[in-house]
């Protein structure tokens, strides 16, 4: 009878560092600082984070000129990619609503193929900090800043906007990173 899998590794507790013992086959793509990708039109730069399903790297898009956000999913996750499914929906909804300008858009999405698999990679625009981020400090006791008012008024809009248009478009987010086709034609 086989022996029962006995962690050799203890994660991270650190964030934005993910668990070593998931490179390996249907986990994640391994990737160093000068890789590129998509007939080398990405070169990594450094590394943004990692989550449970992927790993996130600030590239430089050498057609375009900029800096990009790439997500390169692990390749158990790739087979059925519900966030590049949802990211086509919502692109064929875009007009005039105003949430639109609020939501992150995919600019680019390609495979590519590692010793672990074939891996979904999406390109997107390099993002700001996060709020936690925005309203606190290294140094200071977490909490101890505050947005200004303006700024916590303009950003709830924006996140109600965003909402709105995604879940007119028939997606409502459900909580832990899913996200649910609905018929748009529901009262």
């Amino acid at each position: 009878m086989d022996e029962p899998y006995i962690r050799q590794f203890r994660p991270s507790l650190l964030d934005g560092i993910e668990d070593i013992e998931d490179y390996v086959p249907g986990g994640f793509c391994p990737v160093h600082l000068g890789d590129t990708f998509a007939d080398q039109r990405y070169k990594v730069i450094h590394k943004l984070g990692a989550g449970g399903f992927s790993t996130v790297w600030l590239a430089r898009d050498g057609i375009e000129q900029r800096y990009v956000s790439l997500k390169i999913l692990r390749a158990e996750d790739s087979e059925e990619c519900n966030e590049l499914q949802i990211q086509q929906h919502l692109m064929s909804y875009t007009g005039d609503h105003p949430g639109c300008a609020h939501v992150t858009f995919l600019l680019d999405h390609f495979t590519c193929v590692s010793p672990n698999g074939s891996h979904t990679a999406l390109v997107y625009a390099v993002a700001g900090p996060t709020l936690s981020k925005m309203y606190s400090r290294a140094g200071e006791v977490r909490g101890n800043r505050r947005l200004r008012s303006e700024r916590a008024r303009k950003t709830a809009l924006q996140t109600v906007q965003a909402l709105d248009f995604v879940h007119s478009s028939g997606i409502v987010h459900g909580g832990a990173y899913r996200f649910l086709f609905i018929d748009v034609d529901l009262p």
